[in-house]
């Protein structure tokens, strides 16, 4: 009976404590972007390009999030952080492109390609930023949060609602992959 309790207990400390770090490391830092504090810059973490080289619709929401920044005020810069190879695309030459059709100045554009996960583009951002908002979608705002003052910056976030955007399944598988990457966030950091 005790290596039962012993079994639930490491079990239940394995998935709890990932999650009180993300929700402890990010409370009070999930903003909207109406109420989001003016920084240098704005951190859009990558989300897949389409088979034509357009943005995938999480990822439109992401820039649309990091456009509205931009236009309030509140960002100076926008960082587009994503793999190099998003099939057969750049994913930040995709963002980039993106935005820039959306009337964001070039020079307001800072492509990453080392963002091939959310730890990479903020040990990448951390490199040049101290603070900045993190722009994600809501299910990955939290853990991305955490990363991003892992490594040091002043970060808060604010999250594009997928489910509201019409993007419910694609919200609910993403949400359930999210618990696996919160626990190896936690677990097993670079």
């Amino acid at each position: 009976m005790r290596a039962l309790w012993v079994i639930v207990g490491v079990a239940f400390g394995g998935l709890v404590l990932p999650f009180a770090w993300a929700w402890g490391r990010s409370a009070g830092r999930v903003r909207t972007a109406a109420d989001a504090p003016a920084t240098e810059a704005a951190l859009v973490l990558g989300a897949g390009v389409r088979w034509d080289g357009v943005p995938s619709r999480i990822l439109q929401g992401r820039l649309d999030v990091a456009v509205a920044l931009f236009r309030a005020g509140k960002v100076r810069t926008i960082v587009v952080s994503g793999s190099p190879r998003s099939r057969g695309y750049s994913e930040p030459v995709v963002m980039r492109r993106y935005l820039l059709s959306r009337g964001i100045p070039e020079d307001a554009v800072v492509p990453d390609e080392t963002g091939v996960d959310t730890y990479s583009s903020c040990r990448t951002a951390a490199k040049r930023y101290r603070s900045l908002i993190v722009v994600t979608t809501r299910f990955h705002l939290r853990r991305s949060i955490a990363l991003a003052r892992r490594q040091g910056i002043d970060a808060c976030g604010v999250g594009h609602d997928a489910a509201a955007d019409g993007l419910r399944r694609v919200n609910a598988r993403a949400t359930r992959r999210e618990l696996l990457a919160t626990v190896k966030a936690f677990w097993f950091p670079r």
